[in-house]
């Protein structure tokens, strides 16, 4: 991803380097515009992946924010592919910029090659992130929407569901509260209903929390230090709780003087 992305902003200087070194097989690449604009394209894609990984981050998610990225994500792959149809190439820059410089418009088959690789990468996407059913997501992210069937709800959680739906205190905290924090602030009220919203909410979403653990256990456990019991010094870093240190340092007793 990184070399097709160096490749589509120095070429000339990569194409340079290679003429010194006398790697004629490899100049001729990129003297040929179809391949040119192949890489710029390829640019293009990988970093609009850069930009749907990094909203796929953080501490702060859940599986629903993530079926929002991915489906605005497929959205733009389907309108990029209709517009490349048409010609229109507005979307990616690079590609744009390597037309530009040879004033010569994409041709059928390149066009034909982009609207299948767009259509392929739509179909990979929908393969590895599988969607939440209809119903249990419509619950999960507003409980009191009219257009939820109660009877999409399973037998022996409909009247506590009806309880909560028609709870106007608890409604009021829904517009106030995030997803997360409401079906938290739920639970000791309504446990079931509850108990399935938290159940898509809190498996890990992503591997970016271990990411970050491992990342602050390399800072903390270097090679000169290899015997350090690291417990207690990770859970300290990892932790978002703020220590209250006027209270540890009241409880603690003071050197007498000798």
């Amino acid at each position: 991803m990184f070399c097709v992305g160096i490749c589509a902003f120095y070429t000339n200087e990569i194409k340079l380097f290679l003429e010194t070194q006398e790697r004629k097989d490899l100049v001729a690449h990129f003297e040929d515009e179809a391949w040119n604009k192949r890489v710029a394209y390829l640019a293009d894609i990988f970093d609009q992946l850069n930009k749907l990984n990094l909203k796929l981050q953080g501490r702060e998610t859940h599986v629903l924010l993530f079926q929002d990225s991915l489906r605005a994500f497929v959205s733009k792959l389907q309108n990029w592919r209709r517009k490349t149809n048409l010609g229109n190439i507005a979307m990616f820059e690079k590609l744009c910029g390597v037309t530009d410089e040879s004033q010569i418009q994409l041709d059928q088959f390149l066009k034909d090659e982009i609207t299948e690789h767009l259509q392929s990468l739509e179909k990979e996407v929908e393969r590895y992130f599988p969607e939440l059913s209809q119903e249990q997501e419509a619950l999960v992210r507003n409980p009191f929407c009219t257009e939820l069937d109660v009877s999409s709800i399973p037998d022996d959680i409909q009247d506590e569901f009806l309880d909560l739906r028609n709870d106007s205190s608890a409604r009021d905290l829904f517009k106030v509260k995030s997803v997360t924090q409401f079906w938290c602030a739920m639970y000791q009220s309504y446990s079931k209903v509850s108990m399935i919203a938290l159940r898509v909410l809190v498996p890990f979403a992503s591997t970016y929390l271990c990411e970050a653990g491992f990342s602050t256990l390399v800072n903390i456990k270097t090679k000169n230090r290899n015997r350090l019991d690291v417990g207690y010094d990770i859970r300290l870093a990892l932790t978002n709780a703020r220590p209250r240190i006027s209270k540890l340092a009241a409880e603690m007793q003071h050197q007498a003087s000798h």
